[in-house]
């Protein structure tokens, strides 16, 4: 079925504006379909005359709207083309949690520490669920890892490892929250390092075995042995991440931090 055409063809308001604050309750009404699933990912969204139209407001009121949907990460509009759902999980939970973190002044030890925590669960999880496509992502990306030819290689093998361990548990949220600390760990990563290859290199080298331990673990489905390996990954990492040059200063200073997050942010 053609996502695009169904849409459009079919859509109605869901209810009658109230007065005042219209743009706000088109984005209000938009968004609830979005998230109920009334308007899929990858569906272009009417356009913005027959939103207008449909509403009975202004272009401008619309394009307020859309706007709106833009900034929390729900719509993407491609000029030419129109403006498509894209509500992408990652991006959805990955600022509101950085914008959190900000608020907060959220620190690198405590985002390591609730890592760990995830990690573990997501092991005993993917010990009892992992498939045999999943532990062969989780081996692949130790491959990655460890023959990468430069820095931007090794981390992007160290954040499909923990992908692959968070699909691995079967659990869509934990997942998700994996990936978004372990994007958080790798910048951190990058940041101490200077994102040097060699420097890199001798980093995740250090930890290489405590990697293995957990993917043999949950390829036996030892749920004991997998949650154990998680753990002292998780401490092991952290004391070599602590060990790098300057690690003491960024993981306690708050600017550092925010200004950690800030890049995150500006790249998504």
């Amino acid at each position: 079925m053609n996502i695009e055409r169904s849409v459009e063809t079919t859509w109605q308001p869901s209810r009658r504006l109230s007065r005042g604050g219209a743009a706000e309750q088109i984005l209000e009404d938009l968004r609830a379909r979005i998230l109920d699933g009334q308007l899929p990912r990858g569906a272009r969204l009417p356009t913005e005359k027959q939103l207008a139209e449909g509403y009975g407001v202004s272009g401008p009121t619309v394009r307020e709207a859309i706007r709106g949907l833009t900034t929390a990460n729900l719509v993407e509009v491609r000029h030419g083309s129109g403006a498509y759902v894209t509500a992408d999980p990652d991006q959805l939970i990955g600022a509101a949690l950085m914008s959190m973190m900000q608020l907060e002044r959220v620190g690198i030890a405590e985002v390591l520490g609730v890592l760990g925590v995830l990690n573990a669960y997501a092991a005993e999880l993917a010990a009892t669920r992992a498939s045999e496509d999943d532990i062969q992502a989780m081996k692949d990306a130790l491959v990655q890892i460890d023959t990468a030819a430069d820095a931007t290689d090794i981390a992007d093998g160290l954040r499909r490892f923990i992908d692959a361990l968070g699909k691995a548990s079967g659990n869509v949220l934990l997942a998700v929250l994996c990936r978004f600390l372990a994007g958080v760990q790798v910048a951190l990563g990058k940041q101490l390092t200077g994102d040097v290859f060699e420097s890199w290199r001798k980093t995740t080298r250090v930890l290489a075995k405590d990697r293995q331990r957990l993917v043999d673990a949950i390829a036996a489905h030892d749920v004991v042995a997998a949650r154990d390996a998680a753990r002292k990954h998780s401490a092991h990492s952290t004391k070599v991440i602590a060990s790098l040059p300057h690690a003491h200063d960024t993981m306690l200073s708050d600017p550092a931090m925010a200004s950690l997050l800030a890049s995150m942010l500006q790249q998504r």
